[in-house]
């Protein structure tokens, strides 16, 4: 019986030597889950395994900040930069065994600080690389790099370098290269044409158009004109005695126009001016006209001819407002401290009222056969002067109601007197008018 427990034992032993000696995931493996992996402090730094987005594989969590890339080789070419890296690291740094991609910031100022969320672009080899790099114009611009790892930490930027786009020039451009096709309309101005035939000469004594007939642009020594495709126009007369911009109607026959006018050259009054139409009253022609002359504005129903003005009429100057409706008609004034309405009728729509005219009703409780009086105050009547008006209600005048009277009329106010046989309340309609 001894014999069989030492036998056992020993071969435990053995069993248990060959565990230890054997690997220890060779038969393991991982369910629909993660290894997740940390340093000594603790910290996540890679997740193997699933991934929470459902894709499987290992990503990398909280890497160390990568060192700082070498400042770029920047080099112009044409119309762009190409900018380059070596694949070093300041102070001579190794490179981060996660390093993701080196990114490239075009930048305006040497000062301005690269946003790590919206790079120019970026170089992906580890060694180092070139890329190249549109610019908008040809003004400096700075770079600068900056490394990211794995984790998508960023590095410090790199130096500024200075760089600025090459022009295109002669030699860039072989015969034949640009043809037709490749310029766009309207892409070639007159300050870009240079053939002897048209740089520094004098077109004279010829009509440029457009085109013969339909929409085109004519211009002559007298003037310029744009016509539409339906025959409307656009035109300038600027030898006319009062040079002016027009645009003429679909059958040419009516224009509306503004004109430059003024009684001495350093004058420019402004005449915005509609078309003619026909009065049907009385079968003269007018035109309506905006004008601004020196110091003052009017806006006018004028004739055609002689550009008289008839009818209503608005006029502003420095220190009055005029508005008339015609030599027969009313007119509005208004000056600095002074209105003036003036017609042969006039009519209120709706209630008038005035800062000079106070009105109410009193009510009083007379002694019989005594005058009896009540005192009105806290106005505040516009004027100088002041009249005051009385009326008792009632159907016994002279009667019963013996009289009414006032005193001390003033802008706060005025006292009402009634005289009456009884003692019945009389009630008093009042006004108070203030005059300069």
């Amino acid at each position: 019986m001894r014999n069989d427990i030492g036998a056992r034992l020993a071969r435990l032993e053995k069993l248990v030597q060959t565990l230890i000696r054997a690997p220890k995931l060779v038969n393991a493996s991982l369910e629909n889950g993660a290894v997740d992996v940390y340093d000594e402090t603790g910290s996540l730094r890679a997740v193997i395994g699933q991934q929470p987005d459902g894709t499987s594989g290992v990503t990398s969590v909280n890497g160390p900040r990568p060192p700082v890339p070498s400042p770029a080789v920047v080099e112009a070419v044409l119309g762009g930069l190409r900018i380059t890296w070596d694949g070093g690291f300041a102070d001579g740094a190794p490179a981060p065994m996660d390093l993701s991609r080196v990114q490239v910031h075009v930048l305006k100022s040497p000062t301005d600080q690269p946003d790590a969320r919206w790079p120019t672009t970026t170089i992906e080899a580890a060694s180092g690389a070139s890329v190249m790099v549109a610019v908008d114009d040809y003004g400096p611009v700075w770079v600068r790099l900056v490394a990211v790892n794995t984790s998508g930490t960023p590095s410090a930027p790199a130096e500024a370098v200075q760089g600025t786009a090459r022009r295109a020039a002669s030699d860039d451009l072989g015969q034949g290269v640009i043809r037709r096709d490749h310029v766009a309309a309207g892409a070639i101005t007159a300050d870009l044409l240079h053939a002897d035939a048209i740089n520094g000469k004098v077109i004279t004594g010829a009509t440029i158009q457009t085109a013969s007939d339909g929409p085109r642009v004519v211009l002559n020594s007298a003037r310029l004109r744009a016509v539409g495709t339906n025959g409307s126009a656009i035109g300038m007369e600027p030898n006319a005695t009062y040079p002016y911009i027009y645009w003429a109607s679909v059958d040419g026959s009516n224009q509306s126009f503004i004109n430059v006018s003024g009684a001495s050259a350093s004058d420019a009054n402004i005449g915005i001016n509609s078309g003619t139409f026909t009065d049907p009253d009385d079968g003269d022609t007018y035109r309506w006209r905006t004008f601004f002359g020196n110091d003052f504005y009017a806006a006018e129903r004028v004739t055609a001819r002689g550009a008289k003005p008839v009818g209503g009429r608005l006029f502003l100057n420095k220190n009055s407002v005029q508005l008339g409706s015609g030599e027969d008609g009313g007119s509005l004034s208004l000056r600095p401290g002074a209105a003036t309405l003036s017609a042969a009728s006039i009519r209120a729509a709706g209630v008038l009222r005035s800062d000079n005219v106070s009105m109410g009703t009193a009510t009083i409780t007379p002694v019989a056969n005594k005058p009896t009086s009540i005192t009105l105050s806290g106005g505040n009547i516009k004027g100088t002067n002041f009249r005051a008006f009385v009326t008792p209600v009632t159907s016994v005048p002279g009667k019963t109601v013996v009289g009414v009277g006032v005193t001390a009329v003033s802008s706060s106010g005025l006292t009402i007197w009634v005289h009456r046989t009884n003692t019945t309340q009389t009630l008093v309609h009042w006004m108070i008018i203030g005059e300069d």
